[in-house]
């Protein structure tokens, strides 16, 4: 057959099976190498089941410990190597670790089936393999980005780790992790370096400054800050969460649906999300029909459709958790957008109130359904308030939010 070569781009995927050397030693002092070796076999005819299903990637070759892998599409890989996992789950011996990169590569061809593959991004894959622990996928940033709005929700969440490296000397790779929440939780720390940016290291003071009281009140920008930020306090915040006129943008694009609502959702200690809503911008409505609720309802997979009637709606997003929202003319609202933490008083835990102002706003642009074109808003600068020194601040969001309580009952 005429081995041939060519370029293109693709998804590359690296899987190695966990501590194989020690694995091998130990099957065979218990019974004999080959029993090694049957289970190299049965882990390779099952990465190759998962690969290749209906055409959805394909194994080139084997490295010994693993194999790789080439998809065409970011998102089938994801969901390939989240298989790949699930099925690992219980074994009793075998474990593996996954990376994966894509870009532009040379595909080695013998006859119709490719055999190997070259390039940069092969590297790169290799190297996120290194970074990621027994069970566990690391992706880089351009596969994170393809993948995270074709994957289903259902049971893919993502832990962004931020920029790694194996060793000194690596170029850093900006690392994000696809887990089945269902089934496992993400990795705390990489098994490589967090890499401090140049930024980063430029803005530290050359001696530590003291510790700030907890109650001070930080502003945060710019987008990727607040970002990071918006995570934090739904990750971490218990009780009733307030979104009094939020620019929905900051929460409509699958990237800010995944750092500011999607953890609220996934928090168990929130039980419940109010959302007052601002029925004099008439985008504010559409956005949230045709692009919020539908990842709310996608994440939540297949639980009651959202139920709503006229300008108040509700939805049952788990188990003892709510998401309800209504419609107001906020045209003549002095009070700034925010979100606010509140104890639940059906509840006997009491819990710290804190919140987020916004500041500022970027404009963005989105298309609906209809191939209408609307402006909408995301958020740039927000003031952290937590609790402590700033207690009448929050009292008065407090008091703000309580104006519209009744609405939700």
């Amino acid at each position: 057959m005429a081995v041939r070569e060519e370029t293109c781009v693709r998804v590359v995927l690296f899987d190695d099976m966990r501590g194989s050397t020690a694995l091998k030693e130990r099957l065979a002092r218990r019974s004999d190498e080959e029993a090694f070796h049957d289970l190299r076999r049965e882990h390779d005819d099952l990465v190759r089941e998962m690969v290749e299903r209906d055409g959805g990637g394909e194994v080139l070759k084997s490295t010994g410990d693993g194999v790789i892998v080439v998809f065409s599409r970011p998102s089938i890989a994801v969901e390939r190597a989240i298989e790949i996992q699930e099925r690992l789950h219980e074994h009793p011996h075998l474990r593996v670790r996954i990376g994966i990169d894509m870009g532009e590569v040379k595909l080695r061809w013998d006859g119709d089936r490719p055999t190997d593959v070259f390039g940069l991004h092969v590297d790169m894959a290799a190297r996120a393999l290194e970074l990621a622990s027994d069970g566990h996928i690391c992706v880089t940033r351009p596969v994170y980005t393809d993948a995270f709005s074709w994957v289903t929700k259902k049971k893919i969440a993502w832990k962004e780790h931020g920029p790694h490296r194996v060793k000194a000397g690596d170029p850093p790779l900006d690392v994000f992790e696809p887990y089945n929440a269902n089934l496992t939780k993400p990795l705390r720390k990489l098994r490589g370096d967090k890499v401090v940016t140049g930024a980063r290291r430029r803005a530290a003071p050359a001696k530590a400054a003291p510790a700030a009281p907890a109650g001070d009140v930080a502003v945060i920008r710019p987008w990727e800050a607040v970002a990071r930020d918006g995570r934090e306090f739904a990750a971490r915040g218990a009780g009733v969460m307030y979104w009094f006129r939020v620019p929905l943008g900051g929460i409509s694009y699958p990237e800010g649906f995944r750092s500011f609502l999607q953890p609220a959702l996934e928090n168990d200690r929130i039980t419940k999300i109010r959302f007052v809503l601002d029925a004099s911008h008439e985008p504010i409505r559409r956005v949230w029909d045709e692009l919020v609720l539908p990842l709310v309802e996608e994440w939540g997979g297949g639980r009651p459709a959202a139920s709503s009637s006229g300008d108040r709606g509700r939805l049952e997003v788990a188990d003892g958790k709510s998401l309800a929202w209504v419609f107001v003319d906020l045209s003549r609202e002095f009070s700034p957008c925010f979100k606010l933490l509140v104890s639940d008083l059906d509840l006997d835990e009491d819990t710290e109130s804190e919140a987020q102002v916004f500041l500022s706003t970027a404009a963005r642009t989105v298309w609906l359904r209809d191939g209408t074109e609307q402006a909408i808003r995301v958020p740039d600068a927000v003031l952290r308030i937590r609790p402590g020194t700033n207690e009448s601040l929050l009292n008065a969001l407090n008091a703000v939010a309580n104006q519209w309580d009744s609405l939700f009952t």
